[in-house]
């Protein structure tokens, strides 16, 4: 199975031909490491290094990994090394090639070299811990150093600079790496935003433009502390409003998000990140750790507290962290690089009447002349795509990423179907899978300001509240939806204002409507509430809903609603 893994991935990145014999070293290279720092130049390798289990990456390619470890905070868990030991024997079990480079998040400089001598024993290659820290992550000043770069010094070299830089209180560890060979120079950022990942992402390409002008392929690899969606949810859609440091990194800076583009996981809400300049031949996360070891939240405190033993019996050779590790196969960029994400697509998520999924464009323009490029996406009946025909404008050295929605109505028959994405004279096949069920939300709102979702207005708790967008303000009517999830028959409305003695946003004039699919909606009641925080109430006759719908067309403070709770009864 392994194997068969192996020559699968290699086939369709390069020919097999091409790839040289695992364990063989350029008889060209010679000399000693450069450019590491305080900590990294001894007992960073093993004595003694079996032979080469993996394949090693072609010329002209490098592997990365980017994980956060979580053993740097506690004493007792940087002590013992128990689940560094793990994440060696699993990353050489996951990925398709021996890892050129690791960048690490929350790891110190003991345990930074433990890894690179445990990864070296796994995999039959040498590694170093290029660039890591002391013994404690807070440093004098009050700073946090607990990032680290590791490499693979049978295929990578590291020429000054390399060191850490400062952003956020946090110090960011980089190195100029480069293939062996000579085929690729790489320079390799480990990040870790000490606080907003928006100005810390300018902060970090400011410092890999200045350190390293001349680079092939730059990586800036770490965890971002956020997800890729500016509104936070278990199932993070492709098409979502992207947060600010994704937009500045993926457009105006020309770095691709690997893990989005290539890894399969794109809907999955994960903050580590693989970001490079250049081309992503292929990526991967470590979903398979969600099946393998399901309950790591019972493994995380004895691996905390550096008790291991104490663990269940299935954490203690398995659990690493609670996040899965990444990783990318990157080469140096081409002119033009299109993309088009997802590789298939599932119509199992519902809205009301329609089941909607989406498929993203992206287009990154290296080269110094701007250029545009015709998005077409052809999808036959039952399904939908929502805009059919766009274009996508690319200024020079920037990204530009578009969505198309894929639609079909709720009852739609399962079974497989595919649309047709073409960006420029470029055609690409997506797979599309109606399923026999489709989820669908408990409630729905027409807009909603990002921490004040709908769904705080059925949570329960009356602490808790949604509110429309206010910045900028939407305009009125505004409305709010609850999903029964089966016809049956309501006669009310129950209503409840903000409970924090702030009344922005309570419902004065409103409407109440009703219906059975989702499509249809009828009147039922309309009526005016008073401005207080009481319990509000609109009754009618008897009716047969699975959906019911609040709108609000006047209300306290502006042009924006609100609500603690909404119930039918």
């Amino acid at each position: 199975m392994r194997k068969t893994l192996f020559l699968t991935l290699a086939a369709a990145l390069v020919p097999l031909s091409a790839v040289p014999a695992a364990g063989s070293v350029p008889a060209s290279v010679t000399g000693s490491v450069t450019g590491s720092v305080t900590g990294s130049v001894a007992g960073s390798v093993a004595g003694s290094v079996a032979g080469p289990r993996l394949p090693r990456t072609p010329a002209g390619q490098v592997l990365v990994v980017q994980a956060g470890l979580q053993d740097s905070v506690r004493p007792a868990d940087a002590a013992d090394t128990t689940d560094l030991d793990n994440f060696a024997v699993r990353l050489a079990a996951k990925v398709p090639a021996a890892p050129d480079a690791l960048v690490l998040n929350e790891i110190l400089g003991p345990g930074a070299r433990h890894l690179a001598a445990r990864l070296s024993k796994a995999t039959g290659y040498r590694y170093r811990a290029e660039v890591a820290g002391e013994r404690a992550a807070f440093r004098p000043d009050g700073s946090v150093r607990e990032t680290a770069v590791v490499l693979n010094t049978d295929t990578m070299t590291a020429a000054r600079p390399s060191g850490y830089e400062r952003v956020q209180d946090e110090d960011q560890a980089y190195t100029g790496a480069a293939r062996r060979d000579g085929s690729l120079q790489v320079p390799i950022l480990a990040v870790h935003p000490g606080g907003d990942p928006a100005p810390a992402a300018g902060a970090f390409t400011a410092l890999a433009a200045a350190k390293f002008p001349r680079a092939q392929v730059t990586v800036l690899g770490g965890d971002f502390r956020a997800a890729r969606c500016a509104v936070p949810s278990v199932d993070q859609a492709v098409g979502c409003a992207p947060q600010a440091f994704w937009t500045e990194l993926t457009g105006p800076q020309a770095y691709s998000d690997a893990l989005f583009e290539r890894a399969g996981a794109q809907s999955r809400p994960h903050s580590g990140y693989v970001f490079a300049r250049g081309q992503v031949l292929s990526a991967g996360l470590d979903t398979a750790y969600d099946a393998d070891l399901p309950g790591r939240a019972a493994c995380k405190p004895a691996f905390d507290a550096g008790r291991p033993r104490s663990a269940p019996r299935e954490c203690r050779s398995a659990y690493y962290a609670d996040v899965p590790f990444g990783w990318a196969l990157l080469a140096a960029p081409r002119p033009v690089q299109q993309t088009v994400v997802p590789a298939r697509i599932a119509l199992d998520h519902c809205e009301l009447a329609e089941r909607r999924a989406d498929v993203v464009a992206r287009v990154v323009n290296n080269t110094g002349d701007p250029l545009t490029r015709p998005l077409t996406v052809t999808a036959d009946a039952p399904l939908t795509a929502t805009p059919a025909t766009s274009s996508l404008d690319v200024p020079a050295h920037r990204g530009v990423t578009a969505a198309v929605r894929i639609t079909a109505p709720r009852d739609t028959p399962p079974g497989e179907h595919r649309v047709k994405v073409t960006v420029g004279d470029e055609p690409t096949e997506v797979p599309v899978t109606v399923t026999e069920t489709c989820t669908e939300p408990q409630v729905y709102a027409s807009s909603f300001h990002a921490g004040f979702g709908p769904e705080r207005a059925v949570d329960g708790d009356i602490a808790t509240f949604w509110h429309s967008e206010y910045s900028p303000p939407t305009p009125l009517p505004q409305s709010i939806t609850l999903n029964l999830g089966e016809v049956r028959q309501v006669s009310k409305l129950d209503y409840q204002p903000r409970f924090d003695g702030n009344l922005n946003g309570t419902i004065l004039d409103y409407k109440v409507y009703v219906s059975t699919d989702g499509r249809t909606f009828t009147e039922v009641a309309a009526g005016t509430w008073a401005l207080d925080a009481r319990l509000k109430t609109a009754g009618f006759a008897a009716v047969e809903a699975r959906y019911v719908r609040l709108e609000g067309t006047r209300a306290s403070g502006g042009s924006y609603l609100s609500a603690a709770e909404v119930n039918t009864g």
